[in-house]
Formats: structure tokens, sequence, C-alpha cells
């Protein structure tokens, strides 16, 4: 899926020309109005705002392992498991 870009100025789709990574959270996003009577030529940040569900890159082998291998329910209790502090 695209990033879709909106101008502020007219609300017309604008492009965007390039970008630059400010931080590991951060992209920065030079943008360009499609609406050629507007022209607005602007600057976006995109950034991390929260994670919805853990990478499985986060999650020990042998933990994968066992969750290939269990039931739904066996898969919920190891994830509430894991969950705890």
């Amino acid at each position: 899926m695209a990033v879709k870009v909106t101008c502020n100025r007219c609300g017309c789709t604008a492009t965007i020309s390039s970008s630059s990574i400010e931080s590991d959270e951060v992209k920065r996003l030079y943008c360009c109005c499609k609406n050629a009577d507007c022209g607005h030529t602007f600057v976006m940040d995109l950034s991390f705002s929260h994670t919805l569900s853990p990478s499985a890159l986060d999650i020990p082998d042998e933990v994968l392992t066992r969750l290939h291998t269990s039931t739904r329910c066996e898969q919920q209790k190891i994830f509430s498991r894991l969950a705890a502090p």
C-alpha cells in the first residue's frame, strides 16, 4: 500500500518527491501538490506511533517452535505468560 499524501492547502493529492530518515522512527517526506493551480510544496513527517501486534522477530525460537505445534487455546496461554510482568 502506498502512502497517500493530501495537500493541506487545497485538498488535492500530492506526490512525494523525496524523503530523508530523521531517526529510526521518523521519516521526513518532501511533497508537491499535483494541482497546477495550487503548486504548494511542503514537508510532512511520517512517524512510528505504537505497536498493535508484536513482531515475530521478537519471539524466541523455542517459543515459536512451541507455537507451531500448539492449539489456538494453548497459543493464547503462551502469549499471556509472555505479556505478564
